[in-house]
């Protein structure tokens, strides 16, 4: 911190990383009697909300897995090679779907890549059903499976 000219200390935000609370002890130990420790350094350990929001969405998306799974599957299955993807773009053709995007596949840590994933999946849908029927080898469906 000396090198990079900081001299007040008020908080540091990090993520939920167990290593990061050490640090934080460190930090607060090595500024506690200093002039830069700002309110005694009581505030100075903050954790992330956007990480915090991540856990929370991703723990939320825990309750519809089966069906995020199913699209990720079929998602994976368009992409994992040109010629299926070919056909599947000719099943948005066909479909006449306003569709301009590529399909993306998502990151699972990532819960926006996730949503992206099935708002794009969402609108082919009537594609991934097409495809489905043109496809024998073509397993994952987007359609409730009825219980």
């Amino acid at each position: 911190m000396r090198e990079w000219g900081i001299r007040n200390i008020f908080t540091i935000i990090v993520d939920n990383a167990s290593t990061n609370d050490g640090a934080l002890e460190f930090v607060k130990k090595k500024t506690s009697n200093k002039e830069g420790a700002i309110l005694e350094s009581q505030f100075m350990h903050i954790r992330c909300c956007t990480h915090i929001l991540n856990l929370i969405v991703i723990n939320g998306l825990k309750e519809v897995d089966e069906s995020i799974v199913r699209v990720r599957s079929a998602v994976k299955y368009v992409k994992s090679s040109p010629a299926r993807f070919e056909k599947f773009k000719a099943c948005i053709e066909r479909e006449q779907l306003d569709f301009k995007d590529l399909l993306c596949l998502d990151v699972p840590t990532r819960w926006n890549s996730t949503y992206l994933m099935l708002e794009g999946a969402e609108k082919c849908r009537v594609a991934f059903q097409f495809m489905e029927e043109l496809d024998k080898t073509f397993k994952p469906t987007l359609t409730e499976e009825k219980k």
